[in-house]
Order: structure tokens, then C-alpha cells, then sequence
């Protein structure tokens, strides 16, 4: 049931997207994430083969790797964080969108967690200039701060103290960060002139320990003012300082610099068995911390991640060599068709006027005078189409369709073409309708069939017979009209 719900709540989020960039959340679903937060990833990477098209899903795709990157990261799970992140990263197509750069400082952040400094350097220059961009003085401060962190972790340490110097004052950033950078440059100047800055690193920490609100913060300015009390030959304040900074200390590095100084401690107070002791529980505390920082893990990750970008690449080029093939293919065929189509209308339209030249000469070569044109035009229209149908629409007792009215009408005109010139020659306003009123009479159709074909009524048939009259010479209106 909760793998459902869980399913459902994020399939909402992708689907709820907006297009001008609605705030989105998966806070519904952080639990779910903690509790199924492997199952978490293998959803998303289904929703990512499915909806690779269009921004909008592309970027909601985004959004929740991006959520789910956050909540691996309050897990305090690198790997996973750093999986989730990169996928985030390569799916936004924004790159000055808010969710963008906070995912690549995310990123910088647990690179740095991991060691892999030359990484967290890289994805913070790139945050940097986006956040310069968009003219955020707060967050450049900030990824200024973990650059230097970053190379503080390389141990470029005038790189990176000159960066803590610098951010010292600067009032873009936060109270507490500012306060660490107190505590890195202690680190500095004991690493760098160990005994001859005692008295710096001592005033350095004491900085760091008067901004620290919680206790448990306390530990890493407990740990290296312990040291420098050391230096300065106070062992018994060292002692107290040491053993407060392992003991209120959660991080291996800080309990590394606490043992290593209680180590130096008992050792000059001659107190053997604590050295030993102390030297013991360093060595289990290193090598827990070269399990922790084995990058194995994340080196795999990173290269996963590059070959399913490089796969991916592939495959969008093959989709796109594809469909551009299909759509010429396409194309192709729709030109075949259109060609044959129009070749079949020009070869129709050309066989059917040699046939209707063909029709006309042989009326005209069996026209010897003007006497018997007119009977010769009946006899050959009566070996014609138009003649059989006529006689099938009167056997079926039906009306014309209007098709079968536009044959009837061409073939008039086709096979009566001379007496129709002549007819115009002596009466130019003759229309279609006379036309057909003549030659229908002519060839020996009822009335009601003419009517049919001229599509109108007897009475109007009459009216037009009647203006007919007026139209042609008595002659001609004797010759086709026998009454």
C-alpha cells in the first residue's frame, strides 16, 4: 500500500508540473523516500524512459531527481545524493533557473564530503558564474566559502586562506559561515608553521568558540585549541580541551585531531598507557575513515552516469536519423502517388478528345451535304452511351441522376456539334436547356423524359419552347419541332 501511494504521489508531482514554472515539492513524499528511497530512483528512471519528450515533462523529470537528491542529502547519503544530483543536472534545460544552481551547489557540497575536491571545484565555478548572472551577491559569497573549503581539502592553503580572509568580513554571508572561516584558518596556520603560530591558531580558535551557539559545534575549535595549547606547553588545559572536543565530536576528522593531541599530551606528561591507548583508538578512527572516503563508489557512479549520457546521445541520434528517414520515405511516396494520379488524369483527358475528334470525324466524313447532316448526327448518337441509357432510365421507370445527365448533355453536344454551330450562328443567345430541348425532340424523347433531363416541369418546358420560337427562323423551328 505505501509502495502505491508513493508511486501515485510522484507521478502527481511529474504530472502537475506548470509551464511557466510552478513551485514544486515532494514533501508528500519525503517519508516514502526515506523508506524506499532505492525504489525512489528505480521509478523515476522509469518515468525518465517514458517521457523524454517535451520541456515540460523533461523538466518536471528534473525536479524530482532534484527532490530526491535534497532528501538523500539530509540521509547524509553521498552516493546517492551525487546519483540523483547529476541525473538533475544533465535534465534541466534551464540553466538559470533557481532549482539548476541549487542543484549544483548540492552537488559541490557532497563532492567536497567525498574528497573529490578537483570535482566540487569545477561544479561550484560553473554555480558561481550562473549566480553572478543572476545577480545573487548572498550565494556567490557562499560558493565562494566551499571553493575555499574545497581547496582547503586539496591543501593549496594560500588559495584558500586567502579566500577565508577575504570572506571574513564580508556581510553577504552568513554569521556562521563567517565564523568557519575562523576555524579553517586556525587549521591553516597549524598545518603550515605548526609551533611558531600557536599563539595565532589560539586566537583564531577562541574567535571561532565565541560565534559558536551550539555546543556540539563547538568540538573542531575545541580540537585545535587543544592543540595550540599543546604548542604553547599548557598540557593539562590541552587535555581538558582534547577530550571535550571527542567527546562532544560526531565527525572522524575532529576525534582524528583530538586523539592524534592527546596522544602528544600524555606522551609529554609520561603518561604511557593513555598515549597507547589514545594512539589505538586513532588508528580504528583512521581506518573507519578510509572506509568512509573510499571514492570506489562514487567514481562508479560518475562513470555510469557519463556512459548513460553518452547511450543517450546515441539513441536520440539514431531516433532522429530515423524519423528523418521515415518522414523522406514518407514524402517519397506521397510525390510517387501524386504523379501517378496526375499522369492517369492527363492520359484520361487526352484519350477521351482523341475519342470525341475521333466521333466527330466520322460524322463529318459521313455528312456529305447539309440535307442529311442532321439524320446522320441521330443514327450515330443512337450507337452511342448516352442513347442505351436513356432507354434503361425509361425501362426502369426512374428519374436521371445528375451524372447520367452530364454524359446524355456531352454527348449532344459531341455528336450535334455542327447543327449547333449553325444554330448559334443564326441565334446567338441559344442556351443549354434550348439546346437540349431541340435535340431531345429531335431524337424522339416524351416529353416527360425531356423534362426529366432538362430538370424541370412540363409547363416550363413549354415556356421555353415558346421563347425558343422567337429565337430561330421558322425553317429551323419546323425542322426540329414537327407539329
Amino acid at each position: 500500500m505505501k509502495k502505491c501511494l508513493f508511486i501515485l504521489s510522484l507521478l502527481l508531482v511529474m504530472t502537475g508540473c506548470g509551464r511557466n514554472g510552478m513551485k514544486f515539492s515532494l514533501k508528500s513524499v519525503e517519508q516514502s523516500l526515506i523508506v524506499k528511497s532505492v525504489e525512489a530512483g528505480v521509478n523515476l528512471d522509469s518515468i525518465n524512459s517514458v517521457n523524454r519528450k517535451g520541456h515540460n515533462k523533461r523538466y518536471c523529470l528534473a525536479i524530482g531527481w532534484y527532490e530526491l537528491g535534497k532528501t538523500y542529502s539530509q540521509m547524509n547519503r553521498d552516493p546517492e545524493a551525487i546519483n540523483a544530483l547529476l541525473k538533475a543536472r544533465e535534465l534541466f534545460t534551464d540553466t538559470l533557473s533557481v532549482e539548476y544552481v541549487s542543484a549544483l551547489d548540492l552537488l559541490g557540497r557532497h563532492y567536497n564530503n567525498r574528497g573529490l575536491y578537483d570535482d566540487a571545484l569545477n561544479t561550484f565555478s560553473a554555480s558561481r558564474r550562473l549566480y553572478e548572472k543572476k545577480g545573487d551577491g548572498y550565494m556567490v559569497a557562499f560558493t565562494d566559502y566551499n571553493i575555499g573549503v574545497a581547496y582547503f581539502g586539496k591543501k593549496e592553503y594560500e588559495k584558500s586562506r586567502n579566500i577565508f580572509e577575504k570572506l571574513q568580513g564580508d556581510r553577504r554571508l552568513d554569521a556562521e559561515s563567517r565564523n568557519m572561516c575562523n576555524l579553517h584558518l586556525a587549521y591553516i596556520e597549524n598545518d603550515l608553521n605548526h609551533m611558531e603560530a600557536a599563539d595565532r591558531v589560539l586566537e583564531l580558535s577562541n574567535k571561532y568558540l565565541a560565534g559558536c551557539t551550539d555546543e556540539s559545534a563547538k568540538a573542531p575549535g575545541y580540537a585545535i585549541k587543544g592543540i595550540a595549547l599543546y604548542y604553547l606547553h599548557e598540557n593539562d588545559s590541552a587535555f581538558v580541551y582534547l577530550e571535550k572536543a571527542h567527546r562532544l565530536s560526531d565527525d572522524l576528522n575532529t576525534k582524528i585531531l583530538a586523539m592524534t593531541g592527546l596522544e602528544w599530551v600524555a606522551t609529554q606528561m609520561r603518561h604511557y598507557q593513555a598515549a597507547w591507548n589514545a594512539e589505538i583508538t586513532n588508528k580504528e578512527y583512521r581506518e573507519q575513515l578510509n572506509r568512509m572516503s573510499n571514492q570506489s563508489e562514487i567514481t562508479q557512479i560518475q562513470l555510469q552516469h557519463n556512459d548513460e549520457m553518452q547511450n543517450l546521445k546515441f539513441r536520440t541520434r539514431v531516433t532522429r536519423v530515423i524519423w528523418i528517414s521515415i518522414s523522406l520515405i514518407i514524402i517519397l511516396i506521397a510525390a510517387v502517388i501524386i504523379y501517378i494520379i496526375q499522369r492517369d488524369r492527363r492520359r484520361e483527358a487526352y484519350y477521351l478528345k482523341k475519342y470525341d475528334d475521333l466521333i466527330q470525324k466520322q460524322i463529318e466524313e459521313k455528312s456529305n451535304s447539309e440535307g442529311n447532316r442532321l439524320m446522320e448526327a441521330c443514327e450515330a448518337f443512337r450507337t452511342g452511351i448516352a442513347f442505351n441509357l436513356v432507354n434503361d432510365v425509361a425501362l426502369q421507370k426512374r428519374s436521371f441522376r445528375q451524372e447520367e445527365r452530364d454524359v446524355l448533355v456531352h454527348d449532344i453536344n459531341l455528336y450535334f456539334a455542327n447543327p449547333i454551330a449553325v444554330l448559334r450562328a443564326e441565334a446567338g443567345k441559344l442556351g443549354q436547356q434550348d439546346i437540349n430541348l431541340i435535340f431531345c425532340t429531335l431524337l424522339g424523347f416524351d416529353q416527360e423524359l425531356v423534362a426529366d433531363i432538362m430538370c424541370t416541369s412540363r409547363s416550363n418546358m413549354r415556356s421555353i419552347k415558346s421563347r425558343l420560337k422567337s429565337k430561330i427562323s421558322a425553317e429551323s423551328f419546323a425542322l426540329y419541332f414537327k407539329e
